[in-house]
This record gives structure tokens, sequence and C-alpha cells, in this order.
């Protein structure tokens, strides 16, 4: 279950409900670099990653909008100077599907999920130690998703190349149920599919229904976006049959108080 904790939720001028639809946001179909050079000056350039791209860097799994240079320039709003490989990657024997978690922006949002025979696509961003501390506070780190090392991967890098280890957030409340299982990204490509995929507002619309709101899904974002607590009680309900995230090569690694 996730606390009633604060989590960093960066600042948008998009309208909520725009927002939170428009998740995991616009990925680009190749590899990339995003750069920020000042505040106001974020974008990306398609590129090989790799050498010294990635020296010194944390292999971190991106499944939803952390794949997106939008969402990226939102993270990263108030830094001066940001450099992020962003390496297109397939991973196999998992799903990207819907966690049992409102983001504190209104969206439903993604995590990975092991699922044998499903190769799906990710992404994974390389991560420099000063832009760590920003990632787990967008991501809730602690609270609603633990930060962890997965072992004994199948994840084909864009560009020749594999891991068999990577970072990823875990979200702690499961993954959405819907009919006895879970329910995947419409947005993330992925072959081997069993289970059904929803794009964004299907799955908003889904958990409107679910938990019996009586307005309208516009009301329900703009609720869930301004008042943290109500998110966090609806939240808790997604949970009680939540599917767990259960795979033996998982570690999740301390934080630093512990």
């Amino acid at each position: 279950m996730t606390t009633d904790a604060p989590m960093f939720v960066p600042p948008s001028q998009l309208d909520p409900v725009e927002r939170a639809m428009g998740y995991p946001y616009a990925i680009p179909d190749c590899s990339f670099v995003f750069d920020k050079a000042g505040r106001d000056k974020a974008g990306w350039r398609p590129a090989e990653i790799g050498g010294a791209l990635t020296a010194g860097r944390h292999p971190v799994l991106a499944c939803g909008s952390n794949r997106s240079p939008d969402q990226l320039a939102r993270k990263y709003f108030d830094f001066d100077a940001v450099t992020i490989p962003v390496q297109r990657a397939w991973l196999g024997d998992f799903d990207v599907v819907y966690a049992a978690h409102i983001t504190g922006y209104g969206a439903v949002s993604a995590c990975p999920m092991p699922a044998t025979g499903v190769r799906v696509e990710v992404s994974v961003t390389w991560l420099s130690d000063d832009l760590m501390a920003r990632m787990h506070a967008t991501e809730g780190r602690g609270h609603s998703y633990d930060y962890a090392v997965l072992s004994g991967l199948d994840l084909a890098l864009d560009g020749g190349g594999a891991l068999d280890e990577a970072f990823a957030y875990i979200h702690r409340g499961g993954a959405l149920n819907a009919d006895g299982g879970t329910v995947g990204l419409a947005e993330v490509a992925a072959r081997g599919r069993s289970r059904p995929s929803w794009l964004q507002p299907r799955a908003i619309a889904a958990v409107h229904r679910r938990l019996g709101h009586d307005g309208t899904v516009e009301d329900f974002i703009r609720e869930n976006a301004a008042n943290r607590f109500l998110r966090l009680a609806r939240e808790a309900v997604l949970q009680q049959d939540a599917h767990a995230f259960a795979y033996e090569g998982c570690r999740v690694v301390p934080l630093p108080a512990e």
C-alpha cells in the first residue's frame, strides 16, 4: 500500500485532463539523447547510445512516461544542464501493464510485470548520480515505488548488445486488476500479449467506473490532481485485489536511511 507521504509532481502548463489523458506522451521511435541547457532550452536528438554517453551512468528501465522527452523536460524543469541518453530496448518475458496507481496528475501509470512469452518495447534511461534524486522523488521512491535491481533479464538494446541486469521502479501496490488479470498499455508495443491492452483514456474511464464516481471522467481527473488524500484513498481501493510483482531476480535497493 502507498502512504500519504508527498511525492514530487513536476509543474505543467497542460490542463490536468489533457495531462492525464496524454500519458505516456510522445515517445520517439528511436534511441535518443535528451538535452537541456538552461531552464527553457530542452530538446532531443536521435543518437546511437553507448561508449562515453553511458560511462559512469546507471541503466534504469523506463516503461511509461520516462521514455518521453516531454516528461523528462517536466521532471527536470528547474535544472540548468541535463543530458540523458534514452536507449530503445526489448524486454523478454515481461509486459508493461497498468499499475494500481493514480499519479499526482490523474493518469493511471505503467509498471513492468513478468509475463511469459511476451516481448515488450521499453527504454533504458542512463542516469548520472546527480539526476537520480529528482527521478526518485518523481517516482515516489519509498512510498509508491521501490527502486530495485532486476537480474537475469533478457534485455536487447537498440544498436546491438544486451543487458541482463538493470534498475527499475517497482510499484508497491501492484498491477491493476481487470477481470482477474492485468491490462497492457496499448501505447506500448508488445508481441505475444494474451491479455487485453487499453489506451490511457479507457484505463482512466475503467477506474472511474470501478470506483463508482458519480461525476464525469473529467471531474474525476481534476479531483485526483487537486486532492492527494482523496486520490490515495481511491488508489487504496484499487490495490485491494491488485496483482503483486513477483520476480525472483528482483532486489530492492534500500533507502539511504535504512
